[in-house]
């Protein structure tokens, strides 16, 4: 009987060691920015290496393309059924060009993690 209620304790210990996962937006992969180069990447480029931008402005005949990507991590217990997001984690990345005449002519890129 022992053996069973203490196999019982173990498989609900790690049953509750996961964690749920929740992203939005578009994944920034920091060696694809390290590759732009303004005055040279294309806005073709800056597609087919990020894809659609989260965000599109226009302003003083400059495009500004904006890719916001937020990953949060909740550590979660008894098979996902609760989840404490007191102690989850979470990261943003943001990506920002400005081109002009369909050339990147700048870009910010900000990754964070609390």
């Amino acid at each position: 009987m022992k053996r069973i209620l203490i196999a019982a304790i173990t498989g609900l210990m790690l049953a509750g060691c996961a964690s749920v996962t929740k992203t939005e937006g578009v994944k920034v992969d920091k060696e694809k920015v390290l590759e732009l180069k303004p005055g040279v990447t294309t806005r073709q480029a800056v597609l087919a290496a990020f894809g659609t931008p989260s965000e599109v402005s226009f302003e003083n005949n400059e495009e500004r393309m904006s890719y916001v990507f937020m990953e949060k991590k909740t550590p979660s217990y008894l098979g996902g059924v609760v989840e404490n997001d007191v102690i989850s984690r979470e990261k943003k990345t943001v990506l920002e060009l400005v081109l002009k005449n369909d050339v990147v002519y700048s870009y910010r890129y900000k990754s964070s993690e609390n």
